[in-house]
């Protein structure tokens, strides 16, 4: 069964899009349930049987994919090619544009003052230059240390972006798994070889994209 939303915090699901809960282990499941669907023995078989002097070719598994009950989701394409996830991502870019604007406005500005400080400093006595030099010095520390909490804002503001993404495809991909009969989900690179049909990407997009068509969701 699926656990109850109010129990599962939403740092726990993002652990297990990272992968940190499915990873191996969820290759030797499918190996297992390979086996099982063959009508196959999951233990290697007995030495003797195994010998022989001409070898059989292998034997394809012929699976449903209702007798599987897992699947695996590419999240970083969910987020990319998911309306709602394409319009964060410009936000996204957005923004980091703007500050990118900035700095080099406010970096422009510096350096015509460092050039006309420098152009004045022949007609300038010694603890004059140093006075301004000093100033100068100090302003652009202050710009310097700004800029960078003004990059760390940005920082958090991106990763509530995402996190706001996550938080709407959350409930949408729990129905896909209570419709789907699915017990769990892992990454694409945590298979080894399987079905194209195991992929659940491009339904959980079509999902996305019914539920939001256009607007971002409102936050609660």
């Amino acid at each position: 069964h699926l656990p109850r939303r109010s129990k599962m915090r939403t740092a726990d699901w993002r652990k297990i899009w990272a992968g940190g809960l499915f990873g191996a282990s969820a290759v030797f499941l499918a190996s297992i349930l390979s086996a099982v669907m063959a009508g196959g023995p999951v233990m290697a078989q007995d030495q003797t049987q195994q010998a022989g002097p001409t070898p059989q070719p292998a034997q394809v598994a012929q699976v449903s994919p209702a007798s599987i009950a897992f699947r695996t989701l590419d999240q970083d394409r969910l987020l990319r090619e998911s309306r709602l996830g394409m319009q964060i991502l410009a936000t996204i870019r957005d923004a980091e544009r703007a500050l990118e604007e900035e700095n080099a406005t406010i970096a422009a500005q510096l350096a015509a003052e460092e050039q006309d400080l420098t152009q004045l400093r022949a007609s300038l006595t010694p603890e004059e230059f140093r006075t301004r030099a000093e100033a100068f010095d100090a302003r652009v520390e202050a710009v310097r240390a700004e800029r960078n909490q003004r990059a760390l804002e940005l920082a958090r503001q991106n990763e509530a972006e995402a996190q706001r993404f996550f938080n709407a495809a959350l409930p949408i991909l729990e129905r896909l798994l209570i419709e789907q009969g699915i017990v769990a989900v892992m990454r694409p690179d945590a298979m080894i070889l399987g079905p194209d049909w195991l992929d659940i990407t491009p339904l959980a997009i079509e999902r996305m994209d019914t539920a939001y068509p256009h607007q971002r969701p409102v936050e609660p």
